[in-house]
């Protein structure tokens, strides 16, 4: 696919870094977190991977690292940041874990039934689409993509997805919708300030940043459950935490730890406050804006699981959807073992009174 001005759109991997340490580094600590990490023997180990350390959807999975809670399970986690196109090829390495989105496990599902899900993070996909005010000005319904640009963190991800179904269910021709991998948030920022795309769909803070700064118009807001449940007729299962099934049976208590302190951080962020929020934010030269930072958090706070419970009904939704979206493997898929356990948080929960 042609993307326009490649100078922007492929910028390299230290602005990446430098947008993840301006949202989050200061507010969470997590970008020197393996450095940190004890060599004690006495604890296991396990590699935690996420597609974009900068993204709110996997705050829950962050906070336990911030919070002390894997270190209180004696659980020693390095978060690395991968993208997504490298998931299906890491069930070989029995100790690392995936924060990303449920339906990427059905994506990749084959009868070889790899992936496990061990507990819900988030309860909708928790992105926002936005339309360029910039190039967009008279937008008023999706059937005015026709003909336009839509901007995705990476082609053939949970957001270029989501906008597909939307796309579909509004009668738009895809033929004549373009989608622009961006790569980064830097690039995103860039991308709508010059006016290379014509909307954009992505979590936050990135969706609440260009927002108050009046750049862009939500016009579809899935981090909401009401409207999660209206577009795609039930709710459809955002990110979660999943490793290889071969270590749920090898390793049950270190699958156990991780959930006890992920589920402890979605207990902990239910009822944090502004100040307990920001007590979080260590000084920094890159102390990322207090108020955006609380603004998307609060955006985005119906979107994370009460409980990290994944319902029956909700996988039953995502199956249906992922069928639409890849259709000639449904059968692979229906056939499949159930990729997700709730036993694990079914645990948790009694421990922690949640």
């Amino acid at each position: 696919m042609e993307v326009n001005n490649q100078q922007v759109l492929e910028q390299n991997v230290s602005a990446r870094r430098q947008w993840a340490k301006l949202i989050l580094a200061g507010s969470l600590g997590m970008l020197c977190a393996p450095t940190l990490l004890s060599a004690q023997t006495d604890k296991a180990r396990m590699v935690l991977a996420m597609d974009d350390v900068s993204s709110l959807v996997h705050l829950p999975v962050l906070l336990a690292l911030q919070l002390g809670y894997f270190k209180a399970e004696g659980l020693l986690v390095d978060i690395v940041e991968q993208p997504l196109t490298m998931f299906a090829t890491t069930a070989s390495a029995g100790t690392v874990a995936w924060s990303l989105p449920f339906t990427q496990i059905l994506h990749s599902s084959r009868r070889d039934d790899a992936w496990r899900s061990l507990m819900q993070t988030g309860r909708t996909p928790q992105l926002a689409l936005g339309v360029s005010k910039k190039t967009l000005p008279g937008f008023k319904q999706l059937k005015d993509f026709e003909g336009c640009r839509i901007g995705v963190h990476e082609l053939d991800s949970f957001a270029h997805r989501c906008v597909d179904f939307m796309l579909l269910q509004a009668g738009v021709n895809q033929q004549r919708v373009s989608f622009i991998p961006l790569g980064s948030s830097l690039n995103a920022i860039q991308a709508i300030k010059d006016g290379l795309v014509d909307a954009l769909c992505a979590s936050d803070p990135l969706m609440t940043l260009l927002d108050k700064r009046g750049e862009i118009n939500i016009v579809r807001n899935l981090r909401s459950v009401r409207e999660t449940s209206r577009v795609f007729s039930g709710m459809l299962p955002g990110n979660c935490v999943c490793v290889p099934t071969a270590l749920v049976t090898k390793d049950p208590k270190s699958c156990q730890s991780l959930v006890n302190a992920v589920a402890r951080a979605l207990k902990w962020l239910r009822t944090a406050g502004p100040s307990d929020l920001l007590h979080t934010m260590t000084d920094s030269v890159f102390l990322p804006d207090r108020a955006i930072y609380l603004n998307a958090i609060d955006n985005l706070r119906e979107s994370y699981s009460i409980d990290g419970i994944l319902s029956q009904e909700a996988y039953a939704n995502a199956l249906r959807i992922q069928n639409v979206w890849e259709p000639a493997s449904s059968a692979d898929r229906n056939a499949a073992t159930v990729p997700f356990t709730n036993g694990f948080m079914l645990q948790a929960k009694k421990r922690f009174n949640i």
